[in-house]
């Protein structure tokens, strides 16, 4: 059983900031002092990749979730309006780590977890390699 590694987040839409420093190896601080308006759910996907491209990522954004590049970060929903949509992170071993807190006890290699059956609307994937110098 593999826990979930993430605190529980400050409110529902804290989830990027935990989920892109797993997915960078980047600080929650300096994504905060970069991208102020991430804890609050404020920061678009453009927003997202051409903050990657200025650190040094090349990213991949595809629709849905596939699972075949990890890590990765998903951008998943509990219905198709797609409400209160937040970001999971999937780690190098395909386990999900949720920052929601309503997910902190669910452990990350639950196969409701790795198959994101708990999710039902897939929005998008980002993944990233490190741009040569």
């Amino acid at each position: 059983m593999k826990p979930q590694f993430f605190d529980p987040t400050d409110g529902p839409r804290d989830c990027s900031v935990p989920v892109f420093a797993a997915l960078t190896g980047i600080s929650e601080d300096e994504i905060r002092h970069d991208l102020p308006e991430a804890h609050l759910g404020r920061v678009s996907v453009d927003e997202w990749a051409r903050w990657l491209d200025k650190k040094g990522f090349a990213a991949l954004i595809r629709p849905g979730c596939p699972d075949d590049i990890v890590p990765c970060a998903h951008l998943v929903a509990l219905d198709e309006r797609r409400a209160g949509a937040h970001w999971i992170y999937r780690d190098g071993q395909g386990n999900i780590h949720d920052p929601n807190p309503a997910q902190r006890y669910v452990p990350a290699d639950d196969p409701r977890m790795k198959s994101i059956s708990f999710y039902p609307e897939k929005v998008l994937t980002v993944s990233v390699s490190r741009r040569p110098p």
